[in-house]
């Protein structure tokens, strides 16, 4: 290469330079454009944001501490309602009328008033003040204590008792009501905060006075019974635990510390007792804390994401447009079986529903549910039970190979759809797929045992909805699980009219049970010489329109749909209400599993005993064995109540269950009932003889009552006495009669007459 070539090749390198490094200076210059103003609304927007989060700390924290000081003087307020609600009904009432006014009855206030509500609800102080202001009652504890007791709290009752005694004043005159029926007085309440002692308690003055207006007050003012719960530790755990109040304590004043929120506590005189203070909640401050480091890393991200985003503009738009098809493939598929989802499954199956023609056979709609699913889901964990839904979709991909549309509609539940399908097709398609889900699966969990149950619903006339026809296999579907599983049920229009009808008799309850139609009935029980010892209450239901509806199919169905409550309430109501005058015979009443799992069981038998005045040692509690399994302590703690109260525990279908002697023991059962089913096969072998002669023994030994119950035939009988049986219950003794017709047979309608004459209807 001579001079001159190399002069220009030189040339051309350094054009070429230059060239490219005014490439780079444009370049620069639109980086500089573009990121210039991406780097200003950056810093402003940060500045911007720095001085919002400020300004919201301070205003969200301001606000907090002020809602909390007002939720916790309504609370405080809310709290002597409650108060006011849970003393109302224990002395305005006819009966607290006759025990606290007309003659004093101390056992009655310390059941009532005394015990009751320093058992249920705390109340540590207990008085009774009569017409003057004169005590003449006092409790301290649950336990009737000296009348002194009550100087402490005199002055505290003298600032509350002008309010009860003007709005007694001012109570138009008690007339019962010409039906007999109804509450017409309402409650006459003042409550009050106060510091006796040193301790500051809630204090709650409640005028005695009658609900229906049968038994009136002697004198132009009533007896008032003064209750007290103290402000203590208890108080204020449960209180801050309902409001969400940190650290919440009761002071005699206000400290020095700014932290601290307060609400002042005054007496009935507006001088000030002592102060709840707390440390507020500041959410503004705990955000700041939570958030400074990603307020710093945001920076750096903003000034990364806007590099990105011109680097790389394109990809993100490729990437925007395969992610939008991927979310529309997720939108209308299962992302674990990559089958159809229920959406698909719609879409697909409306134009199949609406194309019928000459040469359409019908639409057959499979849905397929595994058996005991759940079973490997606890046992092996989800992922073997997702290993076992993605076999079975790759199994009915095999099998199902003719079908318009393969989907899975959530958990262990899959749809089949056939176009142009008859009852054989769909039939022999159903069969295809039991047979094919059963096989085990080999996995690495080990074999796994796996089978289906199939419904099957065949539309072979156009006008039914998607929704319709999947409801219709679904029937199906549950009739195959009812019936056993692993088979293949097709869908019949009976099975919708069963379910209609149970929706039918379900409303149809829950009429009855506003209505109160319901009806009471008692079976006699006797002992080994015919005499009636005890009676049986069972509930029935006689509807306008089906007749005698039976107790197993009612009672099952309260127990389903929630109204079990709801009759366990009416029946014991009812049962009280009847009996309350009798006095020869036990009492027995059947309570379910349901029941006694609610907390508020005993509480509400209390009320109802309280209420209808009836004796609990006179009656007896039916349990299912079932119903006294396993360790929940709501239905140990409402056993142990009722017991307290004076009922007695019978174990009902004794032997069917899960019988033990922990049972027996744990619970202080009573009375055991042999089985019907055990009494019917007396005769048959020696087997059932030498089962009830067992039980008989393992009852005196653990020295419990026994009966046999479902007792038919004389030659039963004998056997059982032979047993040791001391007392039976069946048809042979005698069928359930309505209240009029055993209250004759047991000797017990004079009573009955003459207590349904002095309590409320």
């Amino acid at each position: 290469m001579n001079r001159v070539q190399a002069r220009r090749a030189g040339g051309v390198r350094t054009a070429s330079r230059q060239l490219n490094q005014r490439f780079e200076r444009v370049s620069d210059r639109r980086k500089a454009r573009l990121f210039r103003p991406i780097v200003v609304m950056t810093l402003g927007g940060l500045a911007l944001h720095v001085l919002l989060a400020v300004f919201l700390v301070f205003k969200f924290d301001k606000v907090a501490s002020t809602r909390e000081q007002q939720m916790v003087q309504n609370g405080l307020q809310s709290q002597l309602s409650e108060l006011d609600a849970v003393v109302m009904p224990q002395v305005n009432w006819d009966v607290a009328v006759k025990a606290l006014d007309h003659k004093l009855d101390p056992v009655w206030a310390d059941t009532n008033l005394g015990d009751y509500l320093y058992t249920f609800n705390r109340f540590t102080r207990a008085f009774v003040v009569d017409g003057s202001g004169t005590p003449i009652y006092a409790a301290v504890m649950g336990k009737r204590s000296s009348l002194d007791s009550y100087r402490s709290f005199d002055a505290a009752v003298k600032s509350v008792m002008p309010r009860i005694r003007a709005a007694e004043a001012a109570r138009p005159p008690i007339r019962p009501r010409a039906d007999g029926t109804g509450i017409v007085t309402q409650p006459i309440q003042a409550n009050a905060i106060a510091r006796i002692d040193g301790q500051i308690f809630l204090v709650i003055a409640t005028l005695v006075q009658p609900d229906t207006g049968r038994i009136l007050p002697r004198g132009p003012r009533a007896p008032v019974a003064i209750t007290a719960t103290p402000v203590d530790a208890v108080m204020l755990k449960a209180f801050a635990g309902r409001y969400m109040v940190d650290d919440l304590r009761l002071n005699d004043a206000r400290t020095s510390d700014e932290r601290r929120a307060y609400v002042d506590l005054y007496d009935p005189e507006g001088k000030p007792i002592g102060v709840l203070g707390w440390t507020p909640r500041r959410p503004g401050l705990m955000l700041v804390r939570q958030l400074w480091l990603p307020a710093l890393l945001a920076i750096a991200l903003m000034a990364l994401i806007a590099w990105i985003v011109m680097r790389s503009g394109a990809a993100i738009f490729s990437e925007l447009v395969a992610s939008e098809a991927r979310a529309k493939h997720l939108a209308f598929h299962d992302p674990l079986t990559r089958l159809p989802n229920r959406a698909l499954l719609f879409e697909r199956l409306h134009p199949m529903l609406a194309r019928f023609d000459a040469d359409h056979s019908g639409v057959a709609v499979i849905c397929v549910d595994l058996d005991r699913f759940k079973d490997v889901n606890d046992t092996l964990g989800h992922h073997a039970g997702d290993l076992l839904i993605e076999t079975v979709a790759n199994r009915l991909r095999a099998v199902c190979q003719d079908a318009a549309v393969i989907a899975r509609l959530g958990g262990d539940e899959f749809v089949v759809l056939l176009d142009r399908a008859d009852r054989a097709a769909a039939g022999a398609m159903a069969q295809r797929i039991l047979a094919e889900v059963r096989k085990p699966v080999d996995s690495e969990y080990g074999r796994l045992q796996v089978a289906c149950s199939v419904g099957v619903a065949l539309i072979e006339q156009p006008g039914i909805e998607p929704s319709e026809a999947l409801r219709w296999a679904d029937l199906a579907l549950y009739r195959s699980k009812d019936s056993g599983r692993t088979r293949v049920t097709f869908f019949e229009p009976a099975m919708d009219a069963a379910l209609r009808s149970r929706r039918s008799l379900e409303a149809d309850l829950r009429q009855a049970l506003g209505d109160e139609t319901l009806s009471m009935v008692y079976q006699p029980q006797v002992d080994r010489s015919g005499a009636v010892v005890a009676v049986e209450a069972l509930v029935r239901w006689t509807h306008p329109e089906r007749g005698n509806v039976p107790p197993g199919v009612f009672v099952p169905l309260a127990e389903e749909c929630g109204l079990i409550l709801a009759l366990g309430e009416l029946v014991l109501r009812r049962v009280f209400e009847e009996t309350a005058g009798w006095n020869r015979v036990r009492i027995a009443i059947n309570v379910s599993a349901v029941q006694l799992r609610s907390p508020g069981f005993a509480a509400l038998v209390t009320r109802l005993v309280a209420r209808a005045g009836v004796d609990p040692a006179r009656y007896e509690i039916e349990l299912t064995e079932t119903a006294l399994l396993g360790d929940d302590p709501v239905t140990a703690g409402n056993v142990e109540a009722l017991k307290r109260l004076g009922f007695s525990i019978a174990l009902d279908d004794f032997g069917t269950g899960y019988s033990s002697l922990s049972v027996l023991q744990r619970f202080s059962v009573d009375k055991i009932k042999i089985d019907r089913s055990f009494v019917a096969a007396l005769g048959g072998n020696d087997e059932s003889e030498a089962l009830v002669d067992a039980m008989v023994k393992l009852a005196r030994a653990l020295n419990l009552s026994v009966i046999a119950e479902g007792v038919e035939t004389e030659g039963q009988r004998d056997r059982l006495v032979m047993c040791g049986c001391r007392e039976f219950q069946g048809h042979l003794i005698g069928h359930p009669m309505p209240v009029d017709k055993i209250a004759v047979l047991i000797g017990e309608e004079q009573v009955r007459a003459a207590a349904a004459l002095k309590r409320p209807a």
